[in-house]
């Protein structure tokens, strides 16, 4: 925890990292107590403030295995340790504040050419080729950049002939998204060429989703895709038909697709064959991004109710209706907790099984949340530069192996 180091090096972290320790900063009493945290058995695992130039603000904040990311006002992309005290990594410009920045996206064990050009597509040339690295990807709607996200440093740019409407997902070897048009393309990182393109018969605003050797897409023509990237021809492995668009960002495992709909439904799929393995029926449309943990699923209903949903039978669990997210998935006291952020900003500790709320206390001044149903950690900002990492107080050490997703 970063409370207890001597002003000295606080000054010398802040200058160097950028990141510097809450101790004798006021500013930090307007976040909820440390007191707060441990009647509910939590702690601050490790506080830490970013530094924002004056006109600057913090506006979306994400978490992708070991990083945590911020994008501020300026579409400035800052990269963090979200293990080791939030240390500060680097900061990218990612384009000008006019422009649409997208979520981004990892890509682990990259290989692509120094230098491009015909004389290396025609004989690549392995000389030529970086040292495999591990890539973060985020794109505007024009463009799409590839970053060492150990280092921070600028590797390629993928300059789109289409304008994009989702963030995009990658395997290492493409970058997968999709455009207004309703059409998703496959470009390949090495060369920012067009491998291929494929349509459907309506918008695409869901992420496109690469697991394993198979796309997945989700359009608002109200169908739900799987393509096999890498065939010439025939890529279409199977598609579902919902009774209304697919909006909303859906989740696909080893366990199968999860797919939120607003034809009020959200459905699950066997990833392989498209099956339908079970269907839930809720109250209300379904545009919020399903949240899937080791053993419930959890969707909010617009005007309806969140849920949480057996994941292995499509049975429900319980309901709430001032429910909104999920920050953490945890045991305390050996028992499950889905920590569940509200409409107004409450946490409330809700036994993962039984949904009694055991716990309940508001996330005082914090105005951003990472949600995440896979790990017991909790993370949050300011839009003024701070950030939180809060988990059980029986959580020793967070490594990166546990932060994988």
């Amino acid at each position: 925890m970063r409370f207890g180091k001597i002003v000295v090096i606080c000054t010398a972290v802040m200058l160097l990292a950028g990141c510097k320790s809450a101790s004798s900063v006021n500013e930090w009493d307007l976040i909820v107590a440390p007191s707060v945290l441990k009647a509910a058995s939590l702690k601050y695992y490790w506080q830490c403030k970013v530094n924002l130039e004056d006109d600057e603000v913090v506006r979306k904040i994400w978490r992708l295995d070991e990083n945590l990311y911020a994008l501020t006002s300026a579409n400035r992309l800052i990269a963090m340790d979200a293990s080791v005290g939030g240390d500060y990594k680097w900061s990218y410009p990612v384009s000008n504040r006019a422009q649409t920045v997208f979520p981004p996206c990892h890509a682990d064990e990259v290989t692509v050419p120094k230098t491009t050009g015909i004389a290396e597509l025609i004989s690549p040339d392995q000389k030529n080729k970086t040292k495999p690295f591990n890539a973060v990807i985020i794109n505007t709607v024009s463009y799409a950049l590839l970053i060492n996200r150990d280092t921070g440093e600028l590797v390629r740019r993928l300059d789109f002939k289409f304008v994009a409407n989702t963030p995009g997902s990658s395997d290492g070897i493409h970058f997968y998204v999709a455009a207004v048009n309703g059409r998703y393309y496959a470009v390949r990182l090495s060369e920012g060429l067009y491998q291929w393109e494929m349509a459907t018969s309506d918008v695409i605003s869901a992420r496109p989703v690469i697991f394993r050797d198979k796309l997945y897409v989700g359009s608002q023509d109200g169908k739900f895709y799987a393509i096999n990237p890498f065939r010439e021809k025939n890529r279409l492995a199977w598609a579902n038909l919902t009774d209304a668009a697919i909006s909303a960002d859906f989740t696909v495992d080893s366990r199968g697709c999860f797919v939120p709909s607003q034809d009020y439904r959200l459905y699950a799929y066997d990833n392989l064959t498209g099956d339908e393995l079970w269907k839930y029926v809720t109250q209300g449309p379904l545009r919020d991004p399903v949240q899937v943990g080791s053993q419930t699923v959890f969707q909010y209903a617009w005007r309806d109710h969140f849920y949480a949903i057996d994941l292995a039978r499509g049975d429900k669990r319980w309901k709430m209706p001032e429910g909104r997210t999920v920050l953490a998935c945890a045991k305390i006291d050996k028992q499950p907790y889905a920590m569940v952020l509200t409409n107004n900003r409450q946490l409330l500790l809700v036994h993962e099984i039984l949904g009694k709320v055991e716990k309940s206390f508001p996330m005082t001044g914090l105005e951003l949340f990472v949600p995440n149903a896979a790990q017991p950690v909790i993370y949050a900002a300011t839009t003024d530069g701070k950030f939180v990492c809060i988990t059980p107080e029986s959580v020793n050490h967070i490594t990166p192996e546990m932060l994988k997703d």
